[in-house]
């Protein structure tokens, strides 16, 4: 069964300011590697798809087109302003179906996670993939097996063993306070849900016509994804694909579960956690003299030296255009930056 990818890319990861913008978001940045997260996703997932689509914010074409100059076969769609991912879902279906005809596995990821074990997640794409042939009109995810209890992520509580590492979903569970998720991994019956589905092309164009009329019947209209008008693009109903079909469907939901090194990156602390600290617990990127200080984070983009003295679980962003100081254990709350920024009209931060 053929795999076409869609990679959505259209986030601007406000927990991850000021590295990340509206017009250079979190999946643009080179966060591990030479490569930026996006390309990282581009090439963990080309050995099993060669067909895939980006879909992405007309804001941030500059950064994506830098990012994949070197993958002319891709095809990406810009989005005039963000509907969400449900919209964004039905408008790569719509592409793909104009472009392929035929049905096939169509494998949904975000741009901006990472993935230790490019060869485990593989093979469960490998083995999602399997399962879907048998059963095109089921809609799969990918399951993460939890390390820990976590309340930044939803999670995906598992039915039956349909086939090895195959189970069917029981329910959809929304991120957890600290005490309900520690449950949730003590019982062994849950598993992160990362956002990443699979499902047969035809069967979800179906789901969506069937379920969400209003959204399949304005995306059809369009006759061509390039130059999308704006004005048209806003009148489509916003809503994320996890509450306009994975809540809602009535068709079986099975996920493949399997722990490949997952990270979501959603802030700076969970970046922090993945990466190589000294002695002390810090981490610190460019000119940077740490003096007495443990379990900090300093990254330095502006050129010049910057001196962070007595400081403990400190983060520190100079982007060279602006500074953030704040505390990791404050990573949740990065957002009420750019919220601020935003009412008080900073808009050249964002």
């Amino acid at each position: 069964m053929k795999i076409a990818t869609v990679i959505m890319a259209g986030g601007s990861g406000k927990r991850f300011w000021p590295l990340s913008r509206e017009n250079k978001a979190k999946q643009s940045l080179n966060l591990f590697s030479d490569h930026t997260l996006l390309v990282e996703t581009i090439e963990r997932i080309k050995p099993v798809s060669q067909d895939i689509t980006i879909i992405t914010s007309l804001k941030q074409r500059d950064a994506i087109e830098s990012d994949i100059w070197n993958y002319p076969h891709l095809k990406v769609i810009y989005e005039p302003s963000g509907r969400n991912t449900a919209p964004c879902i039905m408008l790569a279906l719509h592409s793909i179906k104009k472009r392929l005809g035929e049905d096939c596995a169509v494998l949904v990821l975000p741009a901006d996670h990472y993935i230790k074990d490019p060869k485990k997640f593989v093979d469960l794409v490998k083995k999602g993939v399997s399962y879907l042939e048998n059963n095109p009109e089921a809609i799969g995810t990918i399951g993460i097996e939890p390390t820990r209890p976590e309340t930044g992520y939803g999670y995906i509580r598992k039915g039956d063993v349909v086939e090895k590492g195959v189970f069917s979903v029981k329910t959809f569970e929304e991120k957890p306070e600290m005490e309900k998720a520690q449950k949730f991994v003590e019982s062994g019956e849950y598993l992160w849900n990362g956002g990443i589905f699979l499902f047969s092309m035809n069967s979800m164009i179906e789901e969506f016509r069937n379920n969400n009329k209003d959204i399949h019947d304005k995306v059809v209209q369009l006759k061509s994804t390039e130059n999308i008008d704006k004005n048209f693009y806003d009148s489509i109903r916003s809503i994320s694909f996890d509450y306009a079909v994975m809540e809602k469907t009535k068709k079986s939901v099975f996920t493949v579960a399997g722990e490949f090194g997952w990270n979501d990156i959603g802030s700076w602390l969970s970046y922090y956690e993945l990466l190589e600290k000294d002695e002390n617990g810090n981490y610190s990127k460019g000119d940077v003299h740490l003096i007495n200080c443990k379990n900090s984070m300093v990254i330095n983009l502006s050129g010049k030296p910057v001196v962070i003295f007595n400081r403990d679980g400190e983060l520190f962003v100079d982007a060279g255009d602006v500074v953030l100081s704040a505390k990791l254990n404050d990573h949740q709350a990065i957002r009420e930056v750019t919220e601020y920024l935003k009412k008080n009209e900073v808009l050249n931060l964002l």
